[in-house]
């Protein structure tokens, strides 16, 4: 039986309501202009593309970057550097120095290579191993709008080189290339790779679950749909706010995740209460109407929440949390307006034909919640019991968050997925060298715009600099190599590592650079010298983090509390939905730390044990603070509404779990597919991704939505909607409207 059930009074309706309905009534115009929009969006991708920045971080390793990209884009972070080795061979030896000129000059008379260097040119002893079996030789591009010419032009150098090891093999020669260019290169590889196969696991098995949900093919179809188009149009629109402000890399990536997530489960609340309407008896008109005033509002406000949790990340500073933050708040908000609009136009189009295609053998559903029925109600007999065996459940996996250690993994050997090209190249590169000239610092001297580094005194503390770093080969290792910009107001002094490896000595390296040799090379002049580089933005964005939780968790929290308390008109509420929510996030956290830095589990997902990745704790929680929130306002929506509309409060909590339990389990198994899909990424930064969200989203869907929510409510009883006198003012925006769309009736 429907939970609607008195006549409908359009009078009834929520602005939700009413914006679906008009969309309904204009279908065709609506449906035209979407289709006009996705073809602006394509148009707007394919000419002009979104602008991306390697640019990330807070503090001076984020200002040093942004210098080198206002103003130096002939800079080349590193060389690419070329391998070779033959156990066999001396470097003396002239079958191996044929070798290695043969390429050597090969790939100096590719176009926009600048120079190439062995160590038969230099006789540099950092360029060859200690056993003469293996040397190296460097090769850099002409300095010219580099980021753009570099992608162009390496795919030569590796093919050069892939060519040679081919023919240098049967006299035991191995040749690999490692720099900048080609790592991006070979990772950007496999993350297509991955991702093609991401999309087809999750459209694929997000359309089985529906197909079970719903019973029929053509309401399955109908979530994807939105999906898809949601995530398109966001793409579109990145184009736009990436001229304003440049995204992360990884922008679409986080588009995709949070687009199927959220576009899938939004539109399967929707097209399931729809169904609901016309079993009861309302029009088609009528249908999509009430369905959005009242799982639509709550869907409404259950994406704000979201889209609130994600702008969190702006707090930090960092423009790394505004490329992944914005990415997906562009992602999120369509997916709202495409909700209101996009779909009530389809519903309309579509009729009782979402019906169409049904399942033989498919029966109903249970109108009790089968499995989840049966819990809950064994939960309301014994609320107490359940909630205290489920809350020290989730304490205890909490308690490694306190273990908790933030860091980025570094490009080693062992931290290489396999199948990555390079990872050969970094193997002999840890053998024999060092791996500080792969992943270096940079003192990016700024004289200021009318200044010239060329002048004397520039100069003179550049040398005493290069200088102080000879004299500490524990600590840097050579080749202290310059680099100035055309215009003479910018130099960059490269700083390998002798330990590019250790993070501690890494760290060391930082401090004692700014606090000591900086300040005793330059603090003279009046010249400003800031430390950049991978490692430093690694110590920059932890301190950032560690500074800026409390801003973000405060923002997100309080904002969170003020919605639930408008929509609810109840302080317990929100600030109960609050507390449940961070026990999933906190044991989500524990899981993180014991997968991903204890090392349980590694073989199987394939990977190695380390850090947590710096920008996860808090992408992690605003994410995952927002998804969450989604549920728990689906199901406190149903509750409400049984509640304000006669029944007692035990059962209003049991129908409104009841009526939500099928549907929540859909959405949150479509949820887990998604993040668990990306868990089975080669890239390590998403794994923990997929990982961290797809436990706090099952944790949430389980323990938290069939334990805790309603045994709390039960321990709680009329005490749940209590308001205090002094808050009587405010507005009435609940999900369902003031009076409700319709009232509730038991099954």
């Amino acid at each position: 039986m429907s939970l609607s059930q008195r006549t409908f009074d359009r009078s009834d309706l929520s602005f939700t309501g009413r914006v679906s309905g008009w969309s309904a009534r204009h279908r065709w115009p609506v449906v035209g202009g979407t289709i006009a929009l996705l073809v602006g969006a394509f148009f707007l991708v394919s000419a002009l593309g979104v602008e991306t920045s390697q640019v990330f971080g807070a503090g001076d390793a984020q200002r040093g970057q942004q210098l080198v990209e206002d103003r130096f884009a002939e800079f080349q972070p590193t060389a690419e550097i070329i391998v070779f080795s033959n156990p066999d061979l001396d470097v003396a030896d002239p079958a191996y120095q044929a070798v290695v000129e043969a390429l050597v000059q090969e790939l100096r008379g590719l176009e926009r290579v600048a120079t190439v260097v062995s160590f038969y040119d230099t006789g540099l002893p950092f360029m060859v191993s200690n056993d003469r079996r293996v040397l190296m030789a460097r090769l850099l591009f002409e300095p010219e709008r580099f980021q753009t010419l570099s992608e162009e032009y390496i795919g030569p150098v590796i093919d050069a080189v892939a060519s040679a090891r081919l023919a240098a093999a049967p006299q035991g020669f191995e040749i690999e290339i490692v720099g900048a260019v080609s790592a991006g290169k070979a990772f950007e590889t496999i993350v297509n790779e991955d991702f093609s196969k991401i999309l087809v696991i999750t459209l694929a098995g997000g359309f089985l679950i529906m197909v079970l949900a719903f019973r029929a093919v053509v309401a399955a179809l109908v979530p994807l749909v939105m999906a898809i188009t949601a995530i398109f149009m966001a793409v579109g629109a990145a184009v736009v706010l990436s001229r304003v402000e440049p995204l992360n890399i990884y922008y679409y990536e986080m588009i995709m995740l949070i687009g199927l997530a959220v576009g899938i489960d939004y539109s399967l609340f929707i097209v399931n209460r729809f169904r609901e309407e016309r079993a009861a008896g309302h029009s088609r008109q009528e249908a999509i109407e009430v369905c959005s005033s009242t799982t639509g509002r709550a869907v409404f406000y259950a994406g704000i929440t979201v889209f609130i949790s994600l702008a969190g990340l702006l707090l930090t500073g960092d423009s790394l949390f505004y490329g992944l933050g914005l990415g997906a708040m562009i992602v999120v908000l369509l997916t709202i307006i495409a909700s209101l609009t996009l779909l009530p136009a389809l519903l309309s189009l579509l009729g009782d034909r979402v019906n169409w295609l049904r399942i033989p053998g498919l029966g109903r559903p249970s109108t009790g919640g089968g499995v989840w029925g049966t819990i809950t109600d064994s939960v309301l007999a014994r609320p107490a019991v359940f909630a205290g065996v489920s809350l020290i459940a989730l304490i205890a996996l909490s308690l490694p968050l306190f273990s908790l250690h933030i860091g980025s993994q570094p490009n080693t050997s062992e931290n290489i997925p396999e199948g990555v090209e390079v990872k050969r190249g970094f193997e002999l590169i840890e053998q024999n060298f060092t791996l500080g000239e792969t992943n270096p610092l940079y003192v990016i001297v700024d004289p200021g715009m009318d200044g010239n580094v060329a002048d004397q005194g520039t100069q003179e503390s550049v040398a005493e600099l290069i200088e102080a770093l000879t004299q500490r080969p524990d600590t840097f290792a050579l080749p202290f190599g310059t680099q100035q910009n055309r215009a003479g107001n910018l130099l960059a002094i490269t700083v390998p590592l002798a330990e590019g490896a250790d993070e501690r000595r890494q760290s060391d390296a930082i401090r004692l650079l700014r606090s000591e040799l900086i300040p005793a090379s330059f603090s003279s002049t009046g010249i400003n010298a800031l430390v950049s580089g991978g490692p430093a933005y690694t110590v920059d964005a932890r301190d950032n983090v560690k500074a800026k939780s409390p801003i973000v968790f405060t923002f997100v929290l309080g904002l969170a509390f003020l919605l639930l308390l408008l929509m609810f008109r109840s302080i317990v509420i929100p600030v109960k939905a609050i507390i449940l929510n961070l026990l999933s996030v906190g044991a989500a956290y524990g899981v993180l730390v014991l997968i991903f830095q204890e090392g349980l589990g590694a073989g199987l997902l394939d990977f190695r044990a380390g850090v947590i990745e710096i920008f996860m704790p808090l992408f992690l929680f605003a994410v995952l603070f927002g998804l969450s929130m989604d549920y728990h306002m689906l199901v406190l929506n149903r509750v409400k509404e049984a509640y304000d509309h006669g029944h007692d409060n035990a059962t209003s909590v049991s129908m409104g779990i009841k009526a939500t339990a099928v549907l929540i389990t859909s959405a949150a198994l479509i949820m887990v597919l998604v993040f668990g899909a990306f868990a089975t990424a080669r890239v390590i930064i998403f794994k923990q991704i997929g990982v961290g969200l797809g436990v706090a989203i099952l944790f949430d869907a389980t323990v938290i939505r069939a334990v805790l929510l309603p045994a709390s409510m039960k321990l709680l009883g009329d005490w749940n909607w209590y308001l205090p006198s002094w808050l009587e003012w405010l507005p009435r925006v609940s999900p369902e409207g003031e009076r409700g769309a319709g009232a509730v009736a038991s099954d």
